[in-house]
């Protein structure tokens, strides 16, 4: 039963919050938390985030942080999981059910042994089986009935748009972030990594994949003013309200190896 009027500023209001909700948790939760330690927030605080992007059928967190890590390890060469270089549409999209890059089970403990160190997550991951994306596909949906039940049709058709721009934004920076046609490169990373301002319009941030490539684990993607970085004003805010801690940006832009993070500086 519905619990309030579905008026069209109310449908509005709720598609910003469930795009805020379900592409932070893609951006700040899967990438920036979980992938690469560029922050530290509390574990209640980590949990809700990466919820959100669970409930955008981002599948098991373990699964999504390996092949990432990969990614960055192989970038644009072989054993990269969705390199363009493989075609374009594999790096958008097919990569998910066709892979050219198989993680094996043994191989993802090395890659992510944080991860499994996590009940939660190792939980979610159902022990390297094919079960990990059944779960979050029936997880994903009974939230929605959830959704439909309480709120009605309108917010439902807010949420699933939210959900499907939450779902595409990954996608384009696997993609378009590594077409040379597209954007800019500032920093030379020995890949094809670009930074495309209309990716990181919708993608919260992250496609300013070229500065992410060069400085990996730096909280911060939109390095220069016009860079605009909403996943980073999220993490201002955060580290301002002592929530989060141990932020990391890189020390010196201009001299950092893009290779590696020595040159990364730890905000305590």
């Amino acid at each position: 039963m519905e619990i309030f009027s579905n008026t069209p500023v109310v449908c509005l209001v709720a598609f910003v919050l469930f795009y805020l909700y379900h592409t932070a948790g893609i951006t700040l939760g899967y990438h920036r938390l979980l992938s690469h330690k560029s922050l530290v927030v509390p574990k209640w605080l980590e949990y809700f985030i990466v919820s959100g992007g669970y409930l955008a059928f981002e599948g098991s967190p373990i699964f999504w942080v390996s092949t990432h890590r990969l990614h960055h390890r192989y970038s644009d060469q072989k054993g990269d999981p969705h390199s363009p270089l493989d075609g374009l549409w594999h790096a958008f999209v097919s990569w998910m059910w066709a892979p050219k890059v198989i993680i094996s089970k043994e191989e993802s403990e090395k890659i992510v042994p944080d991860l499994y160190r996590d009940p939660i997550y190792r939980v979610l991951h159902c022990r390297h089986t094919l079960y990990d994306g059944w779960l979050c596909l029936l997880i994903g949906v009974l939230y929605r009935v959830a959704i439909y039940q309480l709120f009605g049709f309108w917010i439902l058709a807010a949420n699933c748009v939210a959900t499907a721009l939450a779902f595409c934004g990954p996608l384009l920076v696997n993609s378009i972030g590594h077409l040379r046609q597209y954007g800019y490169e500032t920093y030379p990373c020995g890949d094809n990594s670009r930074n495309v301002w209309f990716v990181a319009a919708l993608s919260m941030g992250e496609g300013w994949h070229n500065n992410h490539h060069a400085f990996p684990q730096s909280a911060r993607h939109g390095l220069k003013n016009t860079e605009i970085d909403p996943t980073w004003i999220i993490i201002q805010t955060l580290e301002k309200l002592k929530i989060a801690h141990s932020v990391r940006l890189p020390k010196n832009e201009a001299k950092v190896n893009p290779k590696t993070d020595a040159e990364l500086v730890t905000k305590r």
